[in-house]
């Protein structure tokens, strides 16, 4: 291995530890370093160090042309692995064939292809320890770049080893996270050395010239030692581009045949001598025989690839070539290429300038097939590439439409979409088609403007339905945009348009933005059958592989409140759009994982993903969605009793929607005040929040709010003083028929008949709420539901039954971390008459420390005395108390003496009523 690798002894063991870690358990590495440093040499090196060692090796390569085709480093690492890749289950293998170009079928999503790809390499490493080598990582396409990542980040447990090679200046745009290692030029002795052993007899002089010259760049090193023979002087000014000068000049002295070869491989990018020769005429390719006698290729042992000496020389070959020459040469590999229609799109849209409709439709054709293998910017690159070339002015704005709407909604790029529809006003300013609609009206929406993408999306939707039967895959992305405008935007106005042309249209599956329309319209009136649909598409999801579906199907989903059938696919989805790098797209995901969680009573996860969201969001430019994260944010502080944060979120939200029109923030604002008003006991403000989202007795159409807030609204009034408008709003409740709909709604419904019955038939109505089956995945609205239950028997002077339900109320608050709610718990049970909380509850659960800040702040210590005598920080010293209330059942720093001393007495006399 390290047979003329001078210098290097330090790398060599690097890469000889490296190469241990990965054939015992799995492992990555980055090699990072300037053009001509030596890092291709250290791959090879390393490769045939594995090969001894029984480690297979799949190599691979970026190739500079070949940027923007859609998986082709993957394609090199996959050829070799035939044979694992048919024993690959079906739905896998279907996926990496068809985002490979092998078949067909639908578009797999690009987290299908990543698992997929990793199941490959998986098999493959299951005999022997597999080792992908891929130099040139920062010139390979984007889509191959994020599954190297992926599997890099995933190879541990798996004796897969992943070493890449990427040039110093494009570290941060490979975006793939691996462990780095830097290779350093040699230092002056190494590199005389170098040259002594290779030029043995170059002079001295000459020898200290070329190392100045070379500045410790081994492949400069080389190569001017050998241009030191010669009568010719050193061309250019820095190593690199001393180098690429010499490559050149040693290209330009080929004969013309060669060079002709030459560029057909560089263009080419993959090296396979098939279609080299199916390219090169009937001449064939006896002319590479020159450029390899002058060490410019090196051909494949197995005869089948070629591939050039370092990545300078395929520059300089095309570099070298003249623009006509390089339109011949992307012609000829098109017609080379007849069985892979997106490489042979790309060559063809290179060999012209000049707007060729046929070779546009061609390159659109290619668009399509990307989309159906999940690589989505692949597809908005050639939807460009086809707009460019198209003659029709029509065709080319549609073009363009289409890629600046799939970027924005799918990958979540809206920089890059707001920079296409740039490039569409340039073209056409008055374009009022579908799609450059559904392109504006999303990117207004991101923007919180939904009255501009309510007005554009209205009138091109009129204007191209009106005299014809609308396309349904044609309206389907301005149709999903103006639901979205509507829902956003409050206004029942706003929704009459839509309402009036979904009313034409034929019955559809869950997943269209059709049935999303007359789900969010009268959800308690769906059909059965369309609501099997969505069951089992949900069963299905993990088999779907349009992204675009998926999300279609989740919206639906978390409308129907059957998210808490899909957390853990969410969580998938996340973390795969993570490791991608498109979050961005990611972002409608993360909410309905944040609700899911919320629901669930995982808080903390909650949190965490509306902390993200609200991040992610404004990093993206998707401000209307991160404004979702302070709703989150905001109902998790007014559960947990953190008024301060709850009252800055929805203040946050308020100020946002105040001046664009956004409804659906004020409402989402008053929900988690209201909340926070419940907790408190505060019933009369909680009223005025509450009734701010819909008035009682009317359950607002196009308002999934109102569902959410119905309890709310009923408990509110009830305890104000309005039992009437408590009674109408249950009536509503029971109206709407949304029992049928899932557990949640029908422990709601339930929960408030019960609420608002004669008190001879509250505890069976209550009883009933409680033995709903399924609604244990909703932990608090269950609690919920025994405190008011047990709040109605006390009222009705059953103070011991009372006290059963008033018990698990308090322990399920406690639970879950609801501090206020915790407290109303225990402020009714204490009102049953029970002075002494059970051993083993209030009290029980105290650390230490904190039983010690507690008793010094009993005493009448402030946080920062309490900080001092106990050698901590007034902050920790708050967030023990913080925790300490809830356990002890109480809300206030003065109610901390009695409460200790209840919890000493209760441990001696347990648990006793007055």
């Amino acid at each position: 291995m390290t047979a003329g690798l001078v210098g290097r002894t330090d790398e060599l063991l690097l890469l000889t530890s490296f190469l241990d870690d990965a054939a015992g358990n799995g492992a990555a590495l980055l090699l990072t370093g300037e053009p001509g440093v030596g890092k291709t040499a250290l791959l090879d090196a390393t490769a045939e160090l594995a090969a001894a060692r029984g480690i297979r090796v799949v190599r691979g390569s970026g190739v500079e042309y070949e940027t923007e085709i859609s998986f082709s480093g993957l394609h090199q690492l996959v050829g070799p692995l035939s044979a694992e890749l048919a024993n690959l289950p079906p739905p896998m293998r279907s996926a990496l064939e068809v985002a490979l170009g092998f078949g067909t079928g639908p578009a797999p999503a690009e987290m299908t292809v990543l698992h997929a790809a990793l199941s490959l390499f998986g098999e493959a490493a299951r005999e022997q320890p597999l080792l992908l080598v891929v130099d040139d990582l920062h010139v390979l396409d984007r889509a191959s770049r994020s599954v190297i990542g992926f599997v890099a980040r995933r190879a541990g447990g798996r004796r897969i080893g992943v070493l890449a090679a990427v040039r110093t200046e494009t570290t941060g745009s490979s975006g793939i996270g691996l462990p780095e290692q830097e290779i350093l030029p040699l230092c002056e002795t190494d590199s005389l050395r170098l040259l002594s052993d290779r030029f043995t007899r170059l002079a001295p002089r000459a020898l200290h010239e070329v190392a100045q010259q070379a500045q410790g760049n081994p492949l400069a090193l080389l190569e001017f030692g050998a241009f030191a023979g010669t009568d010719d002087p050193l061309p250019g000014t820095g190593p690199a581009r001393d180098v690429r000068a010499l490559y050149a000049a040693r290209v330009a002295r080929l004969p013309s045949r060669t060079r002709e070869l030459l560029l057909l491989a560089a263009l080419e990018g993959s090296g396979d001598i098939c279609v080299l020769e199916a390219a090169s005429g009937l001449e064939g390719l006896d002319g590479f025989d020159a450029a390899e006698r002058d060490d410019l290729i090196i051909a494949a042992a197995d005869a089948r690839t070629v591939r050039f000496r370092h990545p300078l020389v395929r520059s300089a070959v095309v570099e070298a070539a003249t623009l006509d020459q390089r339109r011949s040469a992307h012609q000829r590999l098109a017609d080379a290429l007849v069985d892979q229609p997106e490489r042979r799109a790309d060559h063809l849209s290179m060999t012209t300038a000049a707007p060729d409709e046929s070779i546009a439709q061609i390159v659109e054709d290619s668009a399509h097939s990307s989309m159906r293998r999940g690589d989505v910017l692949g597809a908005v690159a050639r939807l460009r590439r086809a707009a460019a070339l198209s003659s029709d002015r029509v065709a080319g704005s549609r073009r363009l439409a289409h890629a600046a709407y799939i970027g924005a909604s799918v990958a979540g790029h809206l920089a890059l979409s707001h920079q296409i529809m740039a490039e569409l006003r340039a073209k056409t300013p008055t374009d009022r088609s579908l799609p450059a609609a559904a392109a504006a009206g999303w990117l207004c929406l991101m923007d919180g403007d939904v009255v501009t993408a309510h007005r554009l999306l209205v009138d091109a939707i009129e204007r191209n339905t009106v005299d014809s039967c609308p396309n349904l895959d044609e309206l389907t992305p301005p149709l999903l945009t103006l639901t979205l405008v509507c829902q956003y935007s409050g206004r029942a106005d706003y929704w009459v348009p839509l309402r009036k042309l979904v009313a034409t249209l034929p019955d559809v599956p869950a997943s269209s933005p059709i049935s999303l329309v007359r789900i969010l319209e009268d959800p308690g009136s769906i059909p059965d059958a369309l609501l099997r649909d969505l069951d089992e598409g949900l069963a299905q999801l993990d088999e779907v592989t349009d992204a675009d579906v998926i999300h279609r199907t989740a919206l639906a989903a978390s409308n129907l409140d059957r998210l808490a059938y899909w957390r853990k696919p969410l969580a998938r989805l996340i973390g795969d759009a993570r490791d991608a790098g498109t979050l961005g797209g990611a972002i409608p995901a993360m909410i309905m994982s944040a609700l899911a969680d919320l629901y669930a009573g995982h808080w903390d996860d909650s949190q965490t993903t509306a902390d993200e969201i609200r991040e992610v969001g404004h990093e993206t430019g998707h401000h209307t969605l991160a404004h979702v994260g302070h709703y989150l944010a905001g109902l998790i502080a007014a559960h947990r009793g953190d008024s301060h944060t709850c009252h800055a979120h929805c203040t946050a939200l308020l100020d946002w929607a105040a001046s664009r029109g956004l409804g659906r923030l004020e409402h989402w604002a008053h929900h988690a005040l209201a909340r926070a008003a419940l907790g408190s006991s505060d019933f009369e403000t909680a009223f005025v929040h509450a009734s701010a989202i819909t008035a009682p007795g009317v359950l607002s159409p196009f308002s999934i709010e109102a569902l959410w807030s119905a309890l709310d609204l009923t408990e509110a009034a009830l305890y104000s003083g309005r039992a009437e408008d408590a009674l109408r709003h249950a009536a509503a409740m029971r109206d709407a028929q949304v029992s049928r709909i899932s557990p949640r709604f029908a422990l709601l419904t339930a929960a408030m008949t019960a609420m608002t019955s004669a008190p001879e038939d509250a505890p069976a109505l209550f009883e009933e709420a409680l033995a709903l089956p399924g609604i244990d995945q909703w932990p608090f609205e269950v609690a919920r539901v025994n405190l008011a239950y047990g709040e109605r028997l006390r009222r009705l002077g059953h103070s011991r039954e009372a006290r059963v339900q008033l018990s698990t109320a308090r322990q399920s608050f406690e639970r879950l971390g609801a501090v206020p709610w915790t407290a109303r718990a225990t402020a009714e049970l204490r009102a049953t008459g029970m002075t002494r909380m059970p051993r083993g509850d209030a009290g029980a659960g105290l650390t230490p420390q904190e039983l010690e800040v507690a008793r010094l702040a009993a005493s009448g210590l402030s946080n920062p005395q309490i900080a001092a005598r106990l050698v901590l920080s007034p902050r920790t010293v708050s967030t023990h108390l913080y925790r300490v209330f809830p356990k002890l059942g109480i809300t206030s720093r003065a109610a901390l003496r009695d409460a200790l001393a209840d919890c000493a007495e209760g441990q001696e006399a347990g648990d006793r009523p007055d």
